[in-house]
């Protein structure tokens, strides 16, 4: 048991499956939560988690190097839900600052996102916030792992859990946030509910990859270009690479919709085209809805981007906007 250092338990499914997801702030990596926490501990922590109220107590006399030390068990909660974790402190006093850690869920049918980010500090908003599609990585300055994150919620296997570490916007510069998540059984698989936990004292924010800004250069170069990742699953917007397409009505929206419907077809079309192994394909002249009720016009070349299945998975689109809204 670390002694003078705040430990997070996840205890996003069933407790014999709990795990440590950092210590202090450095990631664990689902840690065993049998190994790490002593025996005569876990039973405040299971009270913490069941009641969604924090415990407090001094820890009796013993031989054990935590003997006499304060405990403290914070729960961190989403209303009318399952406590998501809980935050452990054994030390000779509990200090004022605690582990910042915000939960949230996860939607993966609908592709809606929930967080309640007051637990990472008025840097980040004390207001509950819902993001749809694309709109989930707008404060997202560096995430490699993203495209592997968003597969493993289309897949939404049974009991699969999945952590990684963004670097995120916030009021005070950017931030380093591990990102854990779990989902249930067939009946729950594409329900997530996970926990975000600013890492930044052990991992340093990362700026953009050699990627990203080989892409922004592409776009300065080229006026009226926007570039977004597309899935193949269904043709829909997963993060802009670029800033959105002004204009576009594509924010807190179904989808479906933004495409003129008659030109739905010729999207199905280039889908399989790229399912099929075409290293490029595109469209001219396609229709997408604009803020003001109109449409925009913009050509389209799609390329397939490299992953682990036999099919891709994504799709890099790159959008020459030819007619503004009308």
């Amino acid at each position: 048991m670390l002694i003078g250092r705040w430990q997070l338990v996840e205890t996003l499914g069933a407790p014999p499956t709990w795990s440590m997801l950092t210590s202090g702030t450095t990631p664990r990596e689902w840690a065993s939560y049998q190994r790490a926490i002593p025996a005569r501990l876990q039973p405040l922590i299971a009270a913490a988690h069941e009641t969604g109220a924090p415990v407090e107590e001094v820890l009796p006399k013993s031989r054990n190097p935590w003997s006499e030390h304060r405990f403290r068990a914070v729960p961190v909660v989403w209303p009318d839900a399952p406590t998501h974790a809980v935050k452990v402190w054994v030390g000779p006093e509990v200090p004022e600052e605690e582990l910042s850690v915000a939960p949230f869920q996860v939607d993966a049918h609908r592709r809606i996102v929930r967080t309640r980010p007051a637990g990472l500090g008025p840097h980040f908003g004390s207001v509950p916030a819902e993001y749809r599609g694309a709109e989930s990585f707008q404060r997202v300055e560096r995430f490699d792992r993203a495209l592997e994150f968003v597969a493993e919620l289309v897949r939404s296997e049974p009991h699969s859990r999945w952590s990684g570490v963004a670097t995120v916007h916030s009021a005070i510069g950017p931030r380093s946030l591990l990102v854990a998540a779990r989902n249930g059984d067939d009946g729950q698989r594409f329900g997530w509910r996970g926990v975000a936990v600013d890492v930044t004292d052990s991992i340093a924010p990362q700026h953009k990859s050699f990627e990203a800004t080989t892409l922004e250069l592409l776009r300065e170069s080229q006026p009226g270009l926007y570039l977004v990742i597309l899935d193949t699953a269904q043709v829909r917007a997963v993060r802009w690479v670029t800033e959105p397409v002004p204009g576009l009505r594509w924010r807190g929206i179904d989808e479906r919709t933004v495409p003129h419907p008659d030109d739905r077809p010729r999207i199905v079309a280039l889908r399989a085209e790229v399912l099929a192994g075409a290293a490029r394909a595109g469209l001219s002249g396609l229709r997408l809805a604009a803020v003001d009720g109109g449409w925009l016009t913009v050509d389209v070349e799609v390329s397939p981007l490299p992953g682990g299945g036999a099919a891709p998975a994504f799709m890099l689109a790159q959008l020459q906007v030819t007619a503004p809204p009308g």
